[in-house]
């Protein structure tokens, strides 16, 4: 269960980092930069669309329990319960800090 979550709150830290390339290239699409990943901003749409499903894909496949018997729930629900833990104690860490700010 410790690894599956760590697996968890790993990927979901993947999450925006996709959106935030296509707003960086729609913001400031002539920044030079050492790599640039070319198409046309319909490709960069899916560039940017594909990996976040399949991250929320394998989120739900291992976070989620899917089935209801007492043997999945056992297994997935420490994972779910655990992972929404941890988002809400780094999220009041988050507020904490710019209050102290």
């Amino acid at each position: 269960a410790f690894f599956s979550l760590n697996l968890v709150l790993f990927l979901l830290s993947y999450i925006p980092v996709f959106p935030a390339f296509y707003k960086l290239r729609k913001i400031d699409p002539d920044q030079p930069r050492p790599f640039k990943v070319s198409g046309s901003s319909s490709m960069l749409k899916v560039y940017m669309a594909l990996p976040m499903i399949i991250i929320i894909i394998s989120l739900i496949f291992t976070a989620v329990p899917l089935q209801y018997d007492k043997a999945s729930l056992t297994e997935q629900l420490p994972i779910t319960i655990g992972a929404i833990i941890f988002i809400i104690i780094g999220e009041l860490i988050i507020k904490v800090k710019k209050i102290q700010k």
